[in-house]
Formats: structure tokens, C-alpha cells, sequence
């Protein structure tokens, strides 16, 4: 801004105070046409100094809207690539949808004709099932009595060869079943008589093989083990005489002189050695033919005169009676096995030790086993047997043809 008071300028001389109006009136004048100007120059100054700034305002202002210009030129630039990005993104997407879209209509389209074989399939399986069906069905009632009587020609020949019942109760549980499912009218006498020879079969009290034949390997262990009135090699506890007489313990001496004082003369203690020699010779004496002289009663005195092989062939044949015994149990043959028994007895009683705690448990357990009953009297099935031979004889076709 320009300053509107007045300087002072060194060319205009100052007024000096007490001087009259008149004389200072040319002085005023002349200061007056001087002070213009400069007044003049002062307001060109200010003028180009607003002029400079409104022009630097205007270049500012331009060269800033000339970076806005450029700056959204830049962003519309930007904007359109990503327009166009997302455009093409977007024209991807809707080619994978359309393609998605298409494979999902190929499986379902697949889907449906897997739908339609599977229904296809039931209906074929249902269709075989019910032909099936209808062949059990129609079957003839000869097939089927075919099928029974080989079940019980099984079951007879279980009972009559093997003697075993459960396989016999299992063929005619089956030939059961099987007329169960058939459901004819025709061969419910057959049924009956075959739930009677059940019944009578279930009710048979059979031998208990296996505790038979523990008991019998039981009798085997114990020939094996038990001593003969001769010494033998098959049985380890039992000792040749000699052998007896040299492993015998020896003989206890007595003291003589346990009854003196400690303090006794020395005629005293050898009299009392003296005293004691017959008996301590006695003793030794006894001790001696103890090992080499047994007494014992022997109801088969040649029982004593076997050798070392012979009491060996006596426990193999042992063994082959006892094996006799076992498939006698086996064969329910009921008179051989009561005769190996006796006669293992015996063998037992004639050429074994009877003292010995193994020759008595095996005499027992032979009385035991010979105790027991192997004659079981096994039912047969001829009820049933007979009853699909009067349905043969009165034959299937004219049944089938009513």
C-alpha cells in the first residue's frame, strides 16, 4: 500500500515556524508541484507490483491446473485399464460359468442315464429273482424227494457206520429246512416222521470220546512208567539189584562210649568197646544182605525169569492191547474192548510190581475204563425212510397233473 502522508524531501526546506501565511504561500506551491511526482512514481511502483502478482497468481494457477489435467488424465487412463481388466475378468468368468454350467448339464445328463441302468438293473434282478422264485416254486415233488432221501441215506449211514449222532441230527435238520421252504401239502407225513426220528436221536446218550480217550493215553503214560518184577530199561525209577546194593546208605555206627562219663578210666571204655563188637557186626552183617535178599510174593514165578528184552516186548504189547482198546471205543465194538481191558489186567497184575503207586493207578483206571458202556443202541431213521418210499409209491406225476 502507498503511504499517503507526505516525506520529508531534503530539496523542500522545512517551514520554519513563526513565519507569516504570505511568505510561506509560493514555498507551499513549489512543495506541492514537487510532491506529485513522486506520488506519480510511487502509484506506477504499486501498480506493477500487483500486475507482477497477478501474473505469478495466474502461471500458479495455470501450471496447477495443468497438473490437475494431467493428474486425471493419468486417473481416467488408470480407470479405463482397470475397466477394461475387470471387463475382460468379467468375460472370463462368464466363459468358466458357461462351461461349468455345461459340464454340470454332461453329469447330470450322465447321472440320469446312471439312473435309468440302475433302475433298469432292479428291474432285471427283480425280474430274475422272481423267476428264480417261481423255479423253486414249480419245482417237481420227485427233485425234492430226491433231495430228502439223500439227506437221510447220509444221516443212516452217520448212524450205522460211524456211529455219530450229530452229523445224523445235522442231515435231517437239513432235510428239514428243505421241506420247510418247499411248503408242500403233499409231504407233511414225511415231515412228521422225520421230527420223530429227531426227537429220538436228541434223546440218545452217546460215550464222551475225548474223556474216553485221555483216560486211555492216561493207561498208556502209566505202563510206560510202572516197574516190573524185573528190572527193564523202559522203566527209569527201578534199579538192578546190584546197583540197589551199592547205592544203599551206609551203615550208622553207635557210639560205645556215649553212655561213659568224660572223666572215665581207660579200663572202663575198653570194656565197653568190647561189649559193643558183636552187635556192631550184626548190624553190618544184616546191612549187607539187606540189598542182595528180598522177599516178596510172586503169583507168576516165571514173571521172575524174563530178560531185559522180554519185559520190553511185554510193554510194547501193552501198547498195541491198549491201541486195540482205543479203536474198539472208536468202532463201538463193545466185546473186544471188555477183553483187552482183562486181559491188559492181567498182564498187569502177573508181571508188574503191585506195590508200586503206578501199577495201582493203572489197575484202576483198566477196572474203570472197563466199567464203562460203549454198546450204545443208536436209532435209525427208517420211519423217515419209509415214509418218502410210500410217497414214491404213490407216485408224483398223477399228484402233479390233479
Amino acid at each position: 500500500m502507498t503511504d499517503k502522508t507526505p516525506a520529508t524531501d531534503p530539496a523542500v526546506p522545512a517551514a520554519v515556524p513563526g513565519a507569516s501565511a504570505p511568505a510561506s504561500a509560493p514555498a507551499a506551491s513549489a512543495a506541492s508541484a514537487s510532491a506529485k511526482p513522486a506520488a506519480a512514481r510511487r502509484g506506477n511502483g504499486a501498480l506493477v507490483a500487483a500486475l507482477v502478482i497477478v501474473v505469478l497468481l495466474a502461471v500458479g494457477l495455470g501450471y496447477a491446473l495443468w497438473q490437475q489435467r494431467v493428474q486425471f488424465v493419468a486417473a481416467g487412463r488408470e480407470v479405463a485399464t482397470r475397466v477394461d481388466a475387470l471387463a475382460n475378468e468379467t468375460a472370463q468368468a462368464r466363459k468358466e460359468a458357461r462351461e461349468a454350467l455345461a459340464l454340470a448339464q454332461a453329469r447330470a445328463g450322465r447321472v440320469a442315464e446312471l439312473e435309468d441302468t440302475v433302475r433298469e438293473t432292479q428291474s432285471q434282478y427283480a425280474a430274475l429273482q422272481q423267476a428264480w422264485q417261481n423255479f423253486n416254486d414249480s419245482a417237481s415233488d420227485e427233485l425234492l424227494a430226491n433231495d430228502v432221501e439223500r439227506l437221510l441215506t447220509i444221516a443212516n449211514q452217520q448212524l450205522r457206520l460211524a456211529g455219530n449222532v450229530s452229523n445224523a441230527i445235522v442231515a435231517l435238520e437239513t432235510a428239514q429246512s428243505r421241506l420247510a421252504r418247499a411248503d408242500r401239502p403233499r409231504f407233511s407225513s414225511l415231515q412228521q416222521a422225520i421230527n420223530g426220528d429227531l426227537d429220538r436221536l436228541r434223546a440218545v446218550s452217546t460215550v464222551d470220546i475225548p474223556a474216553q480217550s485221555a483216560r486211555i493215553e492216561r493207561l498208556v503214560a502209566l505202563v510206560g512208567r510202572a516197574p516190573m518184577l524185573v528190572p527193564d530199561a523202559a522203566a527209569p525209577g527201578v534199579a538192578p539189584a546190584g546197583a540197589d546194593a551199592a547205592e544203599q546208605p551206609p551203615l550208622p555206627e553207635a557210639d560205645p562210649l556215649a553212655g561213659l562219663p568224660a572223666d572215665a578210666p581207660w579200663w572202663q571204655r575198653w570194656r565197653a568197646e568190647v561189649a559193643s563188637w558183636p552187635g556192631r557186626a550184626g548190624a553190618a552183617l544184616a546191612h549187607e544182605l539187606g540189598g542182595l535178599i528180598r522177599v516178596q510174593r510172586v503169583d507168576e514165578p516165571m514173571a521172575l525169569l524174563l530178560s531185559p528184552e522180554q519185559a520190553d516186548q511185554v510193554r510194547a504189547t501193552l501198547r498195541q492191547r491198549l491201541l486195540t482198546v482205543q479203536l474198539a471205543m472208536l468202532m463201538r465194538q463193545p466185546t473186544v474192548w471188555k477183553n483187552e481191558l482183562d486181559n491188559i489186567d492181567v498182564t498187569l497184575a502177573k508181571y508188574f510190581d503191585g506195590r508200586s503207586p503206578d501199577t495201582a493207578a493203572a489197575r484202576n483206571l483198566v477196572r474203570d475204563l472197563a466199567q464203562t458202556d460203549i454198546a450204545v443202541h443208536m436209532p435209525d431213521v427208517s420211519d423217515s425212510l419209509n415214509a418218502v418210499a410210500a410217497l414214491r409209491a404213490a407216485g408224483f406225476k398223477a399228484n402233479e397233473q390233479d
